[in-house]
């Protein structure tokens, strides 16, 4: 079966996230036993160290010596994981996700070695949470990693008692992370706990897990299209949700929008229960109103009659950035992009000798800008071009000294006195914020 499933993508090469557990470990050996007799397989592998335990450097360094053995080139990467609401297990996966996301190359297929057993214990756990049938549709066989790489899952329907049976008749070894028999994680309490019980009972049960997650996947094909036309009359960006009609529409309907909505940005879909709060506390808010709900490292706030999916980040208002070497590019903080000089750009004063360039985030009071007589309200000039309150901190401001001379984007100043000169330079923000 896994042969199959390589042949099938064998004219690319292969990204192996291996940990050195029982699974990637089979997977990597299997991978092996095909390049034997298909020599025109490639493949590397990815070791992430999350250092949650203190024997993690000793794996990593196992992890190496297989590699060298076999000659198969490998990536060792460490990861600091934080403490935060969606727990340890989710944090993990996802910080080892994006290092994937960061070191893959483009032609790459990424493959992962989960089992029979994970798809039942996440479907278990998906119905534990309340899910529907996205959720309850478990891991796919094929799947894209943040919209762009593919990941091939080729052992989802080989048994976790099949993979040690075939290693220990091999005499290989693996490691063993003992924090997997630690039942104050529900995954290993389900795995030691339950599902022995279950299929002792019935000795099915787990390949009927898998059946019942297959079946609902087939539906979600079926469905997901449906439901993503329907979507894309309300996107007004992928991350900004028109709710004009939401009020007026079927419940089942918006739960459904909402949620394929929350995934298309990449993020963990919510429960049931948030994807209400999302309903009753922001949706049927007023237009003005301030409400937003955090989930895990993001947030989902109202402005006017749009919903905007944000990314949680550090405040920067009070930053001040001297761009002291205009004539490079000024990296901004908060993945906000670049400050570049091109023929592209917006034209603006050139600063005189010794001037002080600098960028800042925060800006009140009135201010005098090009195509108004009057000063207005710098709080006015951001509700008319349509800037919502979150983002308004985030526009980098161009200073000469402690002179607004533009914001990069929106508006640009009358210049004083002290700042008007005939020659100009050309300034663009790029990647900025979309409003």
């Amino acid at each position: 079966m896994i042969i199959k499933h390589i042949k099938k993508t064998m004219n690319f090469p292969f990204l192996l996230s291996y940990s050195g557990g029982l699974d990637s470990t089979f997977l990597f050996y299997q991978l092996l036993k095909i390049k034997k007799t298909q020599p025109k397989l490639k493949f590397r592998a990815i070791h992430i160290d999350h250092q949650l335990n203190k024997n993690s450097t000793q794996w990593s360094e196992h992890c190496k010596q297989v590699c060298k053995k076999h000659d198969i080139p490998i990536i060792v990467k460490k990861v600091l994981i934080k403490k935060n609401k969606i727990g340890i297990e989710a944090s993990s996966r996802l910080e080892r996700y994006k290092i994937i996301h960061e070191t893959v190359l483009p032609q790459e297929v990424i493959l992962t070695a989960h089992n029979l057993n994970d798809q039942c214990e996440t479907f278990l756990l998906a119905l534990k949470r309340g899910s529907g049938i996205t959720g309850l549709s478990g891991i796919p066989y094929k799947s894209k990693l943040f919209n762009k790489n593919t990941i091939i899952r080729p052992l989802l329907n080989i048994s976790r008692s099949r993979i040690k049976h075939w290693i220990i008749k091999n005499k290989i070894a693996w490691i063993e992370d003992h924090s997997n028999y630690d039942i104050n994680y529900d995954r290993n309490f389900l795995r030691h706990n339950i599902l022995p019980l279950f299929t002792k009972r019935w000795p099915s049960f787990i390949n009927n897990c898998a059946k019942s997650a297959f079946i609902l996947r087939q539906e979600k094909q079926i469905i997901d299209p449906i439901l993503q036309k329907n979507l894309n009359k309300y996107l007004v960006s992928t991350s900004i949700l028109n709710i004009i009609d939401f009020k007026t529409m079927k419940s089942e309907i918006r739960n459904s929008l909402l949620r394929i909505w929350i995934k298309l940005n990449n993020y963990i879909v919510p429960s049931y229960k948030i994807i209400q709060k999302i309903y009753y506390e922001i949706i049927l808010s007023k237009p003005d109103s301030k409400a937003k709900i955090k989930i895990n490292n993001y947030k989902i706030q109202r402005y006017r009659n749009n919903l905007y999916l944000i990314d949680i980040m550090p405040c920067i208002k009070n930053l001040i950035i001297m761009w002291y070497q205009p004539w490079n590019d000024l990296k901004l903080p908060n993945n906000l992009g670049y400050i570049i000089q091109n023929n592209n750009g917006t034209a603006l004063p050139y600063p005189k000798k010794n001037t002080l360039i600098n960028i800042r985030f925060q800006i009140s009071g009135k201010t005098s800008i090009q195509g108004h007589a009057k000063r207005k309200l710098v709080k006015q000039i951001w509700k008319e071009n349509g800037i919502a309150p979150w983002n308004r901190n985030n526009i980098p401001l161009l200073f000469y000294n402690n002179d607004l001379i533009s914001a990069l984007g929106v508006f640009i100043t009358i210049p004083k006195k002290n700042c008007e000169n005939k020659k100009t330079w050309k300034i663009s923000w790029v990647q900025k914020l979309k409003k």
